[in-house]
């Protein structure tokens, strides 16, 4: 178990300082495992020295040491992957959404560029946590498309939301029967989806990210020619 913990640290400190401009000096944000951000490599050395040093330290506890590590790592591949593909559509799905303007229109945006879908809701606490993360990348990385689905609530709630935020978003549509969200299989906010620019669902991941976890699903999931900064 102390290997876990160790690796778990090793991993967090490498990812906050592989990032560490995105945290801009916020010491809690750093602390704050919940935005999922760990880099595997640094931490599975890190702990696989640690247990091969109490290995070699402890002969007869060999067997509960490498259980715990198989544990540790079942573990680990739950905490720090993306939630699973395993959605009911592995493509963008054909369903239409309504713009900000009443008007029907296709999800899709069929101007060949990656679509990253954010499915949200006022009401969500950790919706309206990462919602100023997001609309930041969508103003710098415009080689991708940031939809933000609404999910079940009228234009006047959402329209009030963004104007009292203070935050612009660009691709912002209403999905009032929850259309989108059946499609995908998604039964909590906010989940995004990463598709790739012929619709392909390249990952999807529950919960909310720091400016320091999305840039870099961006930059795991597309070229780096992609998601280049405006």
């Amino acid at each position: 178990m102390n290997s876990v913990i160790v690796g778990l640290v090793v991993s967090r400190l490498s990812f906050v300082a592989h990032y560490l401009p995105a945290y801009k000096g916020d010491v809690v944000k750093m602390l704050d495992f919940r935005d999922l951000g760990f880099d595997l490599l640094p931490g599975v050395v890190a702990g696989a020295l640690l247990l091969l040093w109490v290995v070699m330290r402890r002969v007869q506890s060999r067997r509960a040491a490498i259980l715990a590590a198989l544990a540790g790592v079942f573990s680990w591949s739950i905490a720090t992957a993306f939630a699973g593909t395993g959605s009911e559509s592995a493509s963008l799905p054909a369903v239409s959404v309504v713009d900000m303007n009443g008007k029907l229109q296709t999800l899709a945006r069929n101007d060949g560029k990656p679509l990253v879908v954010n499915l949200w809701a006022s009401w969500c606490a950790p919706c309206r946590s990462e919602m100023p993360v997001l609309a930041q990348a969508q103003r710098e990385f415009v080689g991708v498309d940031v939809a933000f689905v609404n999910q079940g609530e009228s234009r006047a709630t959402v329209s009030d939301f963004v104007t009292t935020q203070g935050i612009s978003l660009q691709n912002l549509v209403l999905d009032p029967s929850l259309a989108v969200a059946r499609a995908v299989g998604a039964r909590a906010y906010p989940t995004t989806l990463f598709y790739d620019g012929k619709g392909k669902l390249l990952a999807v991941h529950l919960g909310p990210f720091s400016q320091a976890t999305f840039q870099n699903a961006l930059q795991t999931l597309y070229p780096p020619a992609v998601v280049a900064r405006r």
